[in-house]
């Protein structure tokens, strides 16, 4: 399952609430906290900020509690300890579900132990949902894109992009697919993989295709089963790397670009430019909490995640919320057609989860 795959129950009640502007009640989760933990850091800038918050960093134990879904954070957290030698990072690392749910069951038993949240805009999403996230209003921002920016209670830092990604020993140069509905072609029978929580790719490029090309949803409906009807079902985004590496299949249909591109670094015979359009942008963001118990050190984590951390996580591969990083280039070619889910979708989140599920019915494993 991709990281962050709720079920569809969960993800559609939370969900539910955000679309509808629920107020929290003694039934939800959680409420937004009578101050702003926040508020005495809010007017400050460049240096009397930083001086200010790491000082009461210090006062507040030295430490930021982090709960995330990046399999990257390690290098993060060293390039934040790096940058400020006197504070401790404690982070819980697990698949942005299991983030999702334990931060909610803390906040049910009014127990909230983490600062940050660092996962994938659907989890973010759900807590925001439910008031636990706290706006980012910091310096920060002038320097992100605009598509980084006013997501409610959380801020992009990275994106992930969905590509087609494929072993080159199995597809020969100059035979690289060139669109999505080629893979509906028989020839590329047990060749393909899809990953079995991936419903947002699939909604994504359902309405691409319906809103953007034109296609009636049951011309749509009718390529995919063609397509899915070739493929196998991968479990995990890394899983799908691996096996794709290795040769078990020609194409992955949903890999992450970051998944390819370090792969290919390691010498693996893996690629995916040039790009079959449209890639899927997905942001992954940084959240503070409505109840942090440092709030100082979740601030400062947060505005160095946006600005110096975002060399990090260009070099992890992955594409940095900020709009220039020093020595940084875009992986998606310039011209390339990129697409994010559409507001539509977002509120029919339920509807895509159960339609993906039932087009992978019956369809055999990979590996």
């Amino acid at each position: 399952m991709r990281q962050g795959a709720l079920s569809a129950g969960l993800l559609a009640g939370l969900l539910l609430l955000s679309g509808c502007g629920t107020s929290p009640t003694t039934n939800t989760t959680g409420s937004a906290p009578d101050k702003n933990p926040y508020a005495a850091y809010e007017s400050l800038t460049g240096k009397e900020r930083t001086d200010k918050l790491l000082a009461d960093a210090k006062s507040e134990g030295g430490v930021v509690d982090l709960y995330t879904s990046n399999t990257d954070i390690q290098d993060l957290v060293d390039g934040f300890r790096k940058a400020y030698p006197g504070l401790k990072v404690n982070a819980f690392r697990a698949n942005s579900e299991t983030v999702l749910q334990r931060a909610l069951q803390e906040n049910q038993a009014n127990k909230p132990q983490n600062d940050v949240m660092d996962t994938n805009d659907i989890e973010l999403r759900a807590l925001d949902a439910q008031h636990l996230l706290h706006p980012y209003q910091g310096p920060a921002e002038a320097g992100l894109k605009d598509a980084a920016k006013n997501l409610g209670g959380w801020t992009a830092e990275r994106f992930n992009a969905f590509v087609v990604g494929w072993n080159t020993d199995k597809v020969k140069k100059g035979e690289e697919p060139q669109d999505i509905a080629d893979f509906a072609d028989p020839k590329w029978k047990g060749k393909l993989s899809v990953e079995v929580g991936d419903w947002d790719w699939y909604a994504s490029i359902h309405t691409y295709l319906t809103e953007e090309k034109g296609m009636s949803p049951s011309a749509v409906d009718d390529l995919f089963k063609k397509i899915i009807a070739n493929a196998k079902v991968v479990k995990g985004h890394t899983v799908q790397g691996e096996l794709l590496s290795a040769g078990q299949f020609a194409v992955a249909l949903s890999v992450y670009s970051h998944t390819v591109d370090k792969a290919a670094r390691k010498g693996a015979p893996v690629a995916w430019r040039p790009a079959v359009e449209p890639v899927i942008l997905r942001p992954n963001g940084v959240a503070l909490m409505a109840h942090p118990r440092h709030p100082a050190a979740a601030l400062l984590w947060t505005d160095w995640v946006l600005t110096e951390g975002q060399e990090i996580i260009a070099q992890s591969l992955r594409i940095p919320a900020a709009k220039s990083v020093p020595g940084y280039k875009e992986p998606i070619p310039a011209g390339t057609t990129t697409y994010s889910l559409s507001k539509t979708a977002e509120t029919d989140t339920e509807k895509w989860n159960t339609a993906y599920d039932a087009l992978l019915r019956g369809v055999p494993t990979a590996g």
